[in-house]
């Protein structure tokens, strides 16, 4: 028997993602598990329309809606609809601050799920079955340890505008620091990700590169 079969009633769940495919994949997949009552959403406003007409106990939600709100600013607007409302979070990225440290916390007893530690649907299940159970945990669970736990917020972002290709003077600016700050910044981000640069490398691509199979994607700074 699976963990949500013992429920008096079938779980609802909204599913929001703004790629057509991955949505049709989720809600497949979602479907061949037992689930009978999904609705999908490819938007932040449509989601919360949906969600006021149908009810759902737990919202399976990208990080990365697109231009907008991010799934974590979707997550926050639902539980003040639905205060006991579980949350998961999927993404490419390896940790939420990977597209952007200037956004919300995740929502307590939020499942983080980093889409390529997937292995099986039994990953996806367990992740949505916690999430109901725990929507008042004060915790925000990960399914997997971030190799970038040991970065300030202001080293990621730092790293993320890099990567968007902003200069040394474009990053002091808008983050309110020196030019020659950054450049520090940089020089000791290199060291904490253990990159080696030689002569004929630029410490910046490098940089560029750490983020983008962090992220396994190529996403604009917001």
């Amino acid at each position: 028997m699976r963990a949500f079969e013992h429920m008096s009633s079938p779980l609802r769940i909204l599913l929001v993602d703004d790629d057509p495919f991955t949505l049709t994949m989720l809600s497949t997949a979602l479907s061949s598990l037992g689930f009978t009552e999904v609705t999908s959403a490819q938007s932040a406003s449509a989601a919360i329309a949906l969600a006021q007409h149908v009810q759902p106990q737990t919202v399976v939600v990208d990080l990365d809606l697109g231009e907008g709100p991010t799934g974590i600013d979707l997550a926050h607007r639902l539980r003040k609809l639905f205060p006991n409302i579980g949350v998961v979070v999927l993404s490419t990225y390896v940790e939420p601050r990977l597209i952007g440290t200037q956004q919300q916390s995740m929502p307590a007893g939020s499942i983080y799920v980093v889409k390529q530690t997937i292995s099986n649907l039994d990953t996806l299940l367990s992740a949505i079955v916690k999430s109901v159970k725990t929507p008042s945990s004060p915790d925000v669970q990960i399914t997997e340890p971030s190799p970038i736990a040991h970065l300030g917020d202001s080293q990621v972002e730092i790293m993320r505008l890099i990567a968007g290709g902003m200069s040394n003077a474009q990053i002091a600016e808008k983050l309110i620091m020196q030019e020659a700050s950054v450049e520090k910044a940089i020089a000791r981000l290199i060291k904490q990700l253990g990159v080696k640069a030689t002569r004929e490398q630029n410490q910046r691509v490098l940089i560029a590169q750490q983020y983008h199979q962090l992220t396994k994607a190529t996403h604009e700074p917001r």
